[in-house]
């Protein structure tokens, strides 16, 4: 049996890729954000296709690499960030991404380790005189050991 030649690199990349030592995903729906001059008004959901979210964290000894990607919903812009925390809650590292491309960061940290994430995308543009916008917004935490 031939083996294709593409094979044996892809093979040798899987091999030095470890299973995530946690993950979290989740869909966000979109949701219709007002302003009055008497105050904000609670969300409302929005038609649109759902945001997908990702979010892994792997461990390489005392290396800690946390990935957070977005996929599906509508075009949007805004922030995403991730930040990498010890066990004792002390940071280990942080990364910030517009949303479109996927946030990397990596760090030494103890066990158990800790990724905390945000997403805050808009499929609208920004004005300054709006007074409602849609958003594609959560946040979250994964970890470890259960931690």
């Amino acid at each position: 049996m031939k083996v294709p030649l593409w094979v044996l690199p892809l093979a040798l990349l899987l091999a030095g890729c470890d299973p995530p030592v946690a993950q979290h995903r989740e869909e966000v729906p979109l949701r219709l954000y007002r302003w009055s001059p008497e105050g904000d008004l609670p969300p409302e959901p929005a038609p649109g296709e759902p945001l997908r979210v990702e979010v892994l964290l792997h461990r390489q000894g005392a290396l800690v690499q946390a990935v957070l990607r977005t996929w599906g919903g509508l075009p949007a812009e805004g922030d995403a960030a991730l930040l990498l925390e010890g066990p004792g809650g002390e940071r280990a590292g942080e990364a910030y991404g517009d949303g479109k491309r996927p946030v990397a960061v990596r760090g030494r940290a103890g066990r158990p380790a800790c990724a905390w994430w945000m997403v805050s995308l808009s499929p609208d543009p920004w004005r300054e005189d709006e007074t409602e916008t849609r958003f594609y917004q959560a946040h979250g935490r994964v970890c470890e050991e259960g931690r």
